[in-house]
């Protein structure tokens, strides 16, 4: 399922993202699960696309897939125009640093560290100048611009989650993907986080794919494709919260009665 067109016209726009035929297996005893079963979409720039489904469903996985964390099994994902397949692990881990941002539901902040230097990290490990009017800004952006010098221990969870999104943020990534970034988070921290994602995925040089429960997240996304048992199964365009909700509803339904 897609709707965006994916075209062999090289004149013609071509999407940020395209997963075609995505398997994903593991090792289980002596044989295998699968967990996706063949996942087609894409995703065009200036796009916000919400992954959803029954838990279970395989929408984490389906993520890290498409961001580059983990490989597909069998298909293609094709990143900014680049088969994944046709690159070296070295070249694909080079790609994600420099395209590719990445929301994790853990945080994944240094505890020594303040928040400015764990925003900068990424630039002190490449030993890359550190940007600090980029850096400032953005924590500023997600509501930290008086709260740079503290650390992970004196913030509340919602404020190391806006952190952890101004460290992706701050590496201007054209493709984001986050996984649940508001479900922890009070209402104000999860409107900033979300405000954020939203600025960023209506650029027309960048996405955005979030993986959530919540419907009211979708319902802020321009598309939403639904999940069950590894396979997409549905699809929404510019939802209400109340649209998103329905489609939840009854795909849970249907998954506790198969």
């Amino acid at each position: 399922m897609s709707a965006v067109p994916i075209t062999n016209d090289a004149t013609a726009p071509q999407p940020a993202l395209v997963a075609h035929d995505v398997r994903k297996s593991y090792p289980a005893g002596k044989g295998t699960v699968e967990i996706l079963h063949g996942i087609t979409m894409g995703v065009s720039f200036g796009e916000m696309v919400a992954v959803m489904g029954p838990s279970g469903s395989g929408k984490s996985t389906l993520l890290y897939c498409l961001a580059g964390l983990e490989d597909a099994t069998s298909g293609e994902v094709t990143i900014l125009g680049i088969p994944q397949s046709s690159l070296s692990r070295a070249d694909r881990a080079k790609l994600r640093r420099s395209e590719v941002g990445f929301v994790f539901q853990a945080y994944n902040l240094i505890p020594t560290l303040t928040a400015y230097e764990n925003v900068a990290l990424p630039y002190l490990l490449r030993r890359d100048p550190i940007p600090d009017d980029l850096i400032r800004g953005t924590l500023a952006a997600v509501g930290l611009g008086e709260r740079i010098e503290a650390r992970p221990t004196s913030m509340s969870g919602g404020e190391q989650q806006r952190v952890a999104l101004a460290r992706v943020l701050a590496q201007q990534p054209r493709l984001v993907f986050a996984d649940e970034p508001t479900g922890a988070l009070d209402t104000r921290s999860g409107q900033v986080v979300l405000d954020e994602l939203t600025k960023i995925a209506h650029q027309p040089d960048r996405c955005v794919v979030v993986v959530t429960h919540d419907p009211s997240v979708a319902a802020r996304c321009d598309r939403v494709v639904f999940m069950r048992d590894g396979l997409l199964v549905d699809e929404l365009t510019r939802p209400t919260i109340e649209q998103v909700a329905a489609a939840l509803t009854t795909l849970t339904a249907t998954k506790a009665g198969s």
